[in-house]
């Protein structure tokens, strides 16, 4: 695994041309350090030389740190440069190149003192005071940054630690998933619970052991059932708010995956290590089959990423490719290959999983399938309902990896949507029909039965404390089965369109058949499908259908399988 770790590192880097790296090299010294792509660039140069790799780019990689080192003294606007991002990069570079005679030792020891000599209050932003009482989850990669700083300049840390801690620890809910949006309340972004619950975590493996570290401990045990469940049979995180179906997604949780296992396995809890274990090289395999698709993005589609199509304003390519190297590194950093893989609760199937109201999402896996329902989604990202239907071993995106959100979008779309839209049902009202997917209809899980071989979950829709609908779904090999009670009639989306290439739909009386990727995805009901429209996610353009029928089958397979 974890050369497999150091492949991704390279293939990210990869998407780098050498005039892209000069450019922004170019870029820096002109404007200055102002966020923290760049020293994650430099870093993953670092370390891949480090391994043997890339040692072209020696002379990229010197001028990119030493940029980097006058950044962090000399910060440039509010966000200090990604400081709470980047020293820790920069600080694991150097210690991986330590460890080999790439780098002159005098330039090494040169960097180092430059390290040593920075302040906590002017090079991070985020600690917490009077007036910065619940920081979000910069205060942990602050804290992660100087904990690499600790390590590589033997400078105590604890103390900033035990500072900072307290307040990350009141956004965990009862499951240990982290909220890094309000202190409480819906709309918690999935990337961003993932993303700090690695941090807080690798503290313990990076040798903290003080006042917290067994609050920690329980954070990561109250989580760790849930956390298995969430993975999709295709590998991928769960989708839902900030900076989803970026690639770097599943490599940061195949980050998480071999912190548990390593941390488990030191428990001597072997077992439960060797799911862990599973699970990372799922996610890894499935972030390295993203970045073998051409062209490569930094994003799950194939417009051209400097378009920022399916991208929040800050998830531009530079800042983003990179950050696949970077989880990639972490991941690589906590992984421990004695531990075997044994299989990963994706591939056993026969469960149903929920998060708590802050993260509202309903997980049924079985047969080989995965839905996943949003039961109060922030449509600003997203939409309410059957946000994702994946098979296992087939392209995720032929079916629905993501619902669409409203048209008052948070992330950069080809055209605004006319409303949310998931797989839903609707209701003809006046002149107007209504949706279940739309704001506000919130599903409520009224029952659910599981067995290995199928599940069945059962929600009502309720707008405005009445309810509108129910929806009965159930999950098998067969596939997935909806009954819709109380509508009109269906709304599908077909997906149409990758940025690069157009998918196969044929629509007939009583079925939709999308071909796309080597996948097929074949949708079975009652009447004759209406065009409704078009439709726009972070993976590209879909084809919506108006059905008047309250029943829905979906099977998904390889397209040789026709």
């Amino acid at each position: 695994m974890k050369q497999l770790y150091l492949d991704i590192m390279e293939l990210s880097l990869g998407a780098y041309t050498p005039e892209r790296i000069r450019e922004y090299i170019a870029e820096v010294r002109r404007d200055g350090l102002t966020e923290h792509g760049f020293p994650r660039l430099g870093a993953n140069i670092g370390i891949l030389m480090a391994h043997g790799r890339r040692l072209a780019l020696k002379a990229e990689f010197i001028e990119i740190i030493d940029l980097c080192l006058y950044g962090f003294a000399h910060p440039q606007n509010k966000s200090k440069g990604g400081n709470n991002f980047a020293v820790r990069e920069v600080c694991c570079a150097i210690m991986e190149l330590e460890k080999t005679d790439v780098i002159d030792r005098e330039q090494l020891e040169a960097w180092k003192e430059k390290l040593k000599a920075l302040d906590i209050s002017t090079t991070y932003t985020h600690i917490v005071s009077e007036d910065v009482k619940h920081p979000n989850n910069w205060a942990y990669f602050g804290v992660l940054s100087e904990q690499a700083r600790g390590l590589l300049c033997g400078i105590p840390t604890d103390a900033f630690l035990e500072h900072q801690l307290p307040s990350q620890l009141l956004r965990l809910d009862k499951n240990g998933m982290y909220r890094d949006g309000s202190v409480t309340g819906p709309h918690q972004p999935m990337v961003y619970d993932m993303a700090t619950r690695n941090l807080i975590g690798l503290s313990l493996f990076m040798g903290y052991d003080g006042m917290y570290a067994e609050k920690i401990e329980k954070m990561m045990d109250d989580s760790d059932d849930l956390t298995l469940k969430m993975q999709s049979v295709t590998g991928e995180l769960a989708f839902g708010g900030r900076s989803n179906q970026c690639i770097h997604n599943e490599v940061m949780s195949a980050n998480y995956y071999e912190l548990r296992a390593t941390l488990l396995s030191r428990k001597g809890e072997q077992e439960k290590a060797g799911l862990f274990k599973a699970a990372a090289k799922k996610a890894a395999e499935t972030c390295m089959h993203w970045l073998q698709e051409k062209p490569v993005s930094h994003v799950k589609n194939h417009f051209d990423p400097d378009l920022q199509l399916g991208c929040e304003g800050y998830s531009y390519f530079n800042k983003y490719m990179i950050t696949v190297a970077s989880n990639a590194y972490l991941a690589y950093f906590v992984a421990d290959d004695s531990i075997k893989p044994t299989v990963a609760p994706a591939d056993m199937g026969g469960f149903v999983a929920e998060t708590g109201e802050d993260f509202h999402k309903v997980f049924v896996n079985a047969g080989g399938y995965f839905a996943e329902i949003d039961c109060n989604a922030d449509t600003s990202y997203d939409a309410c309902g059957l946000g994702r239907v994946h098979k296992e071993n087939c392209d995720p995106r032929v079916c629905l990896s993501v619902p669409f959100p409203s048209g008052k979008t948070n992330y950069k779309l080809e055209t605004p949507n006319r409303h949310p839209l998931s797989i839903c049902c609707y209701k003809n009202i006046s002149d107007r029909i209504i949706c279940s997917a739309e704001s506000g209809v919130k599903h409520v899980l009224i029952s659910k039965n599981e067995c290995d071989s199928q599940c069945t979950v059962t929600l009502d829709c309720v707008l405005n404390e009445e309810r509108l609908f129910t929806e009965k779904y159930t999950v098998s090999n067969a596939g997935v089965d909806i009954v819709f009670s109380g509508a009109d009639g269906i709304l599908l989306p077909a997906f149409l369109f990758d940025g690069v290439k157009e998918t196969e739909i044929l629509a007939t009386n009583g079925q939709i058949l999308v071909r796309y990727n080597g996948s097929f995805c074949k949708y079975t009901f009652s009447g004759e499908p209406e065009e409704y429209g078009l439709f726009f996610n972070r993976n590209g353009r879909y084809r919506a259908y108006k059905i008047s029928a309250n029943k829905l089958h979906i099977e998904i397979g390889d397209s040789n399988e026709l």
